[in-house]
């Protein structure tokens, strides 16, 4: 396997603190599969849903009972307009003012369970041949409440990056989300920015592996309608950069087992104000990438998947505590299949989840459907209520 990054940024990736695997039960019987819900009905039929709000007549969400569970407290807000719509900018300010309030909200119902919050989402609307980081493609978020017990069991456990097979840690902290956090820095103005304020990449071992970005009034922040804008922004950032690589400097279409190859190519012709340590990081990976690795060894897919790229521009949000701070975690995926809760960051450690790991006990979905009726009383009764349940007005 070619090194995709030059040797000093590879050993920062390698020196990243992980934690492979923390697992999380399943219900009792569950098989989990991926389905398409490309209506509102289909939200219904494999979810439990707890509350259905319109936005608008065709935009609304549902809080939904994950089937297929990341953690035992949990709860899933799901796009559940007629058209579905795979990312938050897809939507419109006010769905995200009350994703924002739902989040927040959900941070203050942690907070009396003594939990910590972690909120994700994952963009990858493209990538239908493969194992995808957002396999259900509209747009969800998973709220996810992580107990005392399993972060100390991560803080027990933690290790590096370089310490996994080469596979497992592509799958953890890949690649891709090293050079995302350089060329976030380059790309993402801070003064175009309302709420959200970027760490310098790779100061830290979470602004290593992701585009790190602190939210300096915590959970509230996420109510204001700029947050969304800011979301909206670096993804069209995001999508420019995308764009221009694959005009400057690669040939072909993706299809089913199909992806552009790279031709021979001029860093200076990538039209992207970046600096010269990111252009030349940059040019580096692309030079070392083989998306032709699965043509001649089809039989191969079930290793190679973590080798051959998803089909589009892909990238997973984590919003999360640390060290008394909220931050944003980007993290941009080019082979990962894990998504926004397939990788937590808890107390700055990169963690993959695996799922399905044993049943949950009858007490511990009895505590799982308590904390999720109680939370959405609470949900009623937090000051901006309106905002979440009443949108339109």
């Amino acid at each position: 396997m070619r090194q995709l990054l030059p040797s000093a940024l590879e050993d920062q990736r390698r020196d990243v603190p992980v934690v492979d695997s923390l697992a999380a039960k399943g219900y009792p019987g569950y098989v989990n599969g991926t389905q398409r819900m490309g209506t509102v009905h289909d939200v219904y039929g494999w979810t439990k849903v707890h509350a259905h709000i319109n936005v608008s007549a065709d935009e609304g969400y549902a809080l939904t009972d994950k089937r297929s569970p990341h953690a035992l407290y949990e709860l899933m807000l799901m796009s559940a307009g007629t058209t579905p719509r795979p990312g938050l900018h897809d939507h419109t300010p006010q769905f995200g003012t009350a994703l924002g309030v739902v989040a927040a909200s959900f941070a203050e119902h942690c907070r009396a369970y003594e939990l910590s919050p972690v909120v994700s989402w994952s963009y990858d609307p493209k990538t239908l041949d493969r194992e995808s980081i957002q396999g259900e493609k509209r747009f969800h978020a998973h709220f996810v409440g992580r107990t005392q017990k399993e972060r100390a069991e991560v803080t027990a456990r933690a290790t590096r990056a370089g310490r996994l097979s080469i596979l497992r840690s592509r799958r953890i902290v890949e690649e891709a989300s090293v050079l995302g956090a350089l060329v976030s820095a380059d790309i993402v103005d801070r003064d175009a920015l309302r709420v959200l304020q970027p760490v310098p990449a790779l100061s830290t071992p979470t602004a290593t592996a992701t585009a790190q970005f602190l939210l300096p009034q915590g959970w509230e922040s996420l109510t204001s309608p700029d947050f969304h804008a800011d979301i909206v922004y670096i993804h069209r950032k995001l999508r420019m950069l995308y764009d221009e690589i694959l005009r400057a400097c690669v040939t072909g279409e993706s299809g089913v087992w199909q992806r552009p190859a790279v031709r021979e190519f001029d860093p200076e012709e990538i039209d992207v104000p970046l600096r010269a340590t990111t252009r030349a990081a940059l040019a580096h990976y692309l030079r070392a990438l083989r998306p032709e690795v699965l043509d001649s060894a089809p039989l191969a897919r079930s290793r190679a998947t973590h080798l051959y790229p998803l089909a589009d521009l892909a990238y997973a949000v984590t919003i999360t505590e640390q060290e008394g701070r909220l931050y944003l975690h980007l993290r941009t995926n080019v082979f990962s299949d894990l998504g926004g809760a397939g990788i937590s960051i808890i107390d700055g450690v990169i963690v993959k989840t695996k799922k399905g790991v044993g049943d949950m006990r009858v007490d511990e979905i009895a505590a799982r459907s308590a904390f999720q009726a109680d939370y959405l009383r609470r949900l009623h009764l937090h000051p901006l209520a309106a905002r979440a349940l009443f949108p339109r007005l």
